[in-house]
């Protein structure tokens, strides 16, 4: 139970402060938000490559791992999505529908070499492929859809369950391993319930999806 809430608080944490970062330094100007965006693709590369050598520290092999997915997520799938700020239509929407082939290759490429890669690494491109998954199927429906469409609440709905099995199964388990896959796991589909809230226009968001 300890590692579960110590997982959730601490990646939360991180999560929080990536968040953030993005949403205010894009509000400052174009140098300040390039400068944040380089600095978590630093953090997420180097996070992946310390797991690795600390795989004896279950804990925090792990922890790192995840966090390195978050921090290179908020490259690629945040800031590179204004890359137009910067470059004439550079812009990478990799939530965007056209983009529905290439994640779903890079989810099955990734299930059928997982059991080869080390544990550090299954984290790592767990937590980005988790976080793109479950964003891409909101911005999905929000985009192609509408915010109110029916299936968002569908959507949110499943959501719920999966954060209630989450729950369980962190709790059920013993295995270090597992027990810190299903309390990130558990995150990420409670925050998706927030977005979807957020989305509704229920309570005030952070920003404007």
């Amino acid at each position: 139970m300890k590692t579960g809430l110590k997982t959730v608080l601490l990646t939360l944490g991180f999560f929080g402060i990536t968040y953030m970062a993005l949403v205010f330094t894009n509000r400052t100007g174009n140098v300040p938000y390039l400068i944040t965006a380089l600095i978590l693709f630093g953090i997420g590369i180097y996070a992946l490559i310390k797991s690795q050598k600390i795989e004896s520290n279950k804990f925090l092999s792990n922890l790192l791992a995840i966090i390195s997915g978050i921090a290179i997520w908020g490259f690629v799938g945040e800031f590179l999505e204004n890359g137009d700020l910067f470059i004439p239509h550079a812009t990478v929407e990799i939530a965007h529908w056209n983009f529905l082939p290439i994640l779903v290759l890079v989810i099955f490429i990734f299930l059928q070499i997982r059991k080869d890669l080390k544990t550090s690494i299954q984290f790592s491109l767990s937590s980005f492929l988790m976080i793109w998954s479950m964003h891409y199927i909101m911005i999905f429906q929000f985009e192609v859809l509408s915010r109110t469409h029916f299936t968002t609440y569908i959507m949110c709905g499943v959501f719920v369950l999966l954060t209630i099995l989450a729950i369980f199964n962190a709790r059920k388990t013993t295995n270090i391993d597992a027990v810190m896959f299903w309390s990130y796991f558990g995150l990420l589909t409670a925050w998706s319930i927030l977005e979807y809230i957020w989305g509704w226009r229920l309570i005030p968001g952070p920003y404007s999806i």
